[in-house]
């Protein structure tokens, strides 16, 4: 089957967006469209839309990445399956206790320890065809990693060590990829129970936040049920839907069948269709149902979740009709790199951020952080084409990581 390169640009703008808008996050002297909403929100701003459309990218890959196994669960896939979640969900607790990093009681300095965290994700994330030395050196030191942390208390956290107390933006991720994942590969692929399953996860949102639905408080506190199991989890599976149409084996989708034998052309016209009807209907649902929690970020409402799934459908339909389609491609060759290692991407800020301070450089970078305005979002575009330049050297240095 031939990659998709639209949703390799898709995911490489994803992340330049993401990077961006997390640098110009709390800077003065921004638009207000330019901000995260807030918690009593009811509506959504350009930020709000950068994680239900990682969400919807991790949803179109499963099928794409699943589909030879035709409803057949072994140990061999449960495995992949537990080992690409829990290592998600790992680094997404650790990333969410950052902030609290005591260095003087831990074992290392702050830079010192995350640089060495970042290349323990490096060592067992690398893209390999074989578990070698440098594996096993990454589990092992990401292992004393995690049992050296040391962290302030506040009303957060009551303990000392490592803490979970929600999973962070990569373990929502991990929890979402694994559920739907499962969801998958149970019924087969077959879109019409796809459908189905997304209405569910709905449905668990909306029966776990209005008491309907009694859960254990253990769970609760464990695993968000309704945000993490219900509406995150229902953007992955959206998204999953529309993967199902670039599979070779005709799938079913909502509106009807997509023969593998169609001519080209054709099947660039049924996709386009599809996608589009889609993206209407999710859009549309999220509307009728925001009377009933409203579009909110924070509480990852039903609403928010069928919204977003909507636009963000919408964009990368776009981008499937220039690059696929049209076959317009030269305009994404600066998105394609990070496209191909999002994962190391997604981390490069911070590790340059850990790098600067383990060197003790000062931040010549980051003149305009203050003051922010114009001069401030353009110094934050720079930040975030370094960083995508840095991706470009990661990836011809054989840095691509794939969890």
């Amino acid at each position: 089957m031939p990659r998709l390169l639209s949703l390799d640009a898709f995911r490489g703008f994803v992340i330049l967006a993401m990077i961006w808008v997390n640098y110009i996050a709390g800077m003065p002297g921004i638009p207000y469209w330019l901000e995260h909403s807030s918690a009593r929100a009811d509506g959504i701003t350009l930020p709000d839309l950068v994680f239900p459309a990682f969400l919807f990218i991790v949803g179109i890959a499963i099928p794409l990445a699943l589909n030879r196994e035709q409803g057949r669960f072994s140990a061999a896939l449960m495995g992949r399956l537990l080992w690409r979640a829990g290592s998600l969900m790992v680094a997404g607790v650790v990333l969410a206790n950052a902030y609290r990093y005591d260095a003087s009681a831990a074992l290392l300095p702050r830079a010192v320890y995350f640089m060495l965290f970042y290349a323990a994700m490096i060592l067992l994330w690398r893209q390999s065809a074989q578990r070698g030395a440098a594996f096993w050196a990454g589990l092992a030191l990401m292992l004393l990693l995690l049992v050296s942390f040391r962290g302030e208390l506040n009303a957060e956290f009551s303990s000392v060590h490592l803490q979970h107390t929600w999973w962070g933006i990569l373990g929502m991720i991990g929890w979402a990829y694994l559920l739907c994942s499962v969801v998958y590969v149970t019924v087969d692929g077959k879109p019409p129970l796809l459908m189905a399953a997304l209405v569910l996860l709905i449905v668990l949102y909306l029966a776990g936040t209005s008491g309907m639905l009694p859960l254990p408080q253990a769970l609760n506190d464990f695993v968000n049920v309704p945000q993490v199991l219900g509406s995150t989890s229902a953007n992955v599976l959206a998204g999953t839907l529309v993967g199902t149409l670039f599979l070779r084996r005709a799938p079913q989708a909502a509106a009807g069948a997509v023969p593998a034998e169609l001519p080209p052309a054709a099947l660039h016209r049924r996709r386009i269709v599809l996608m589009a009807a889609f993206a209407i209907a999710l859009f549309g649902a999220g509307m009728l149902l925001r009377p009933l929690h409203g579009i909110n970020k924070i509480q990852a409402t039903e609403a928010y979740t069928l919204v977003c799934s909507g636009l963000v459908l919408a964009l990368f339909l776009l981008f499937y009709v220039l690059i696929d389609v049209l076959q317009w491609r030269a305009w994404s060759a600066l998105l394609m790199p990070a496209g191909a290692n999002a994962l190391f991407a997604y981390i490069a800020p911070d590790l340059w951020e850990q790098l600067a301070a383990l060197l003790h450089l000062p931040r010549f970078w980051w003149p305009f952080l203050a003051s922010g305005g114009v001069p401030g979002l353009l110094n934050a575009a720079a930040m975030s084409m370094a960083m995508m330049g840095l991706t470009v050297l990661a990836n011809r240095a054989g840095l691509r990581l794939k969890f």
